[in-house]
This record gives structure tokens, sequence and C-alpha cells, in this order.
């Protein structure tokens, strides 16, 4: 992540905070289309699941200016979802899942360079639980 993709994340999060739900509701539904076996991965209500996912991007986009911060919960969070049954493959499903729904949120002004920084931020997202979930298959 560069520091302007930092910048523009942080700045265009205000616009996708203000229908986080919808917006999370939109992913979930993108992302049970793009792989429909994702589906039986999800226990609880996906409301609530959606406020768990708001939540985490609260504190993604609040630690852009101190990653190293959150680097340890994003590890422990791909620990976690191994247990949840969440492979490595998974990870760029959620990623494109996740972009698009940012970009239905963020129309007009979810231009290409939005686009490739909200995709950067998600990848080193999922980079850092992944090293989590490998960790688990070592031990």
């Amino acid at each position: 992540m560069t520091p302007r993709q930092k910048q523009i994340v942080t700045e265009s999060f205000p616009l996708v905070r203000e229908i986080a739900i919808p917006v999370s509701l939109l992913f979930y539904g993108r992302l049970f289309d793009l792989d429909p076996s994702l589906r039986r991965l999800f226990k609880i209500d996906m409301k609530e699941q959606s406020k768990k996912l708001v939540a985490m991007l609260d504190s993604i986009v609040a630690s852009m200016d101190d990653w190293e911060k959150i680097v340890p919960v994003l590890r422990e969070l791909g620990q976690r979802h191994v247990g949840y049954g969440v492979k490595e493959k998974h990870y760029d499903v959620l990623c494109s899942a996740l972009v698009w729904a940012f970009g239905q949120a963020l129309q007009p002004g979810f231009d290409e360079e939005v686009r490739a920084a909200w995709t950067a931020v998600i990848q080193a997202v999922n980079e850092q639980m992944k090293i989590g979930a490998a960790s688990m298959a070592a031990h």
C-alpha cells in the first residue's frame, strides 16, 4: 500500500460507513454469488455478521497510519478463520466481492485509483490473515 492509497481509503471510507450495513449485505450477496459454497461457512445471522465486518473495517481504516498495530489482530483473525473452514483460495473471492460492494457504494466516485487503493488495502489485509492461517498449519 502506498501512502496515497492509504489516504484514498481513509478519505473514501466515511461514504461507505454511512451505509455500512447495506454495503456489507451487498458484499455477502456478491460473495455467495461468486462462490455459493461459502454460504455454509456463515452460521450466524447476516446482519450480525455484517456488524462484525463493519467493526473490522473501522479498525483497518483507523490503522492506516499505524499498520503494524493491526497486523497481530489480522493474523489472529486468519487463525480463527481456519476453524471456520476458510481456505486460501477464498481470500481472492472475498477481495473481488468487497471491492465490488465498495464500488456500488461509492459510485460515481469509484474510479480506477479508488478501486486500486481499496484492492491494495484488502490484499494487504488478506496477506496478514493468510500468514495467520498458515501458522495454524505449522502447529
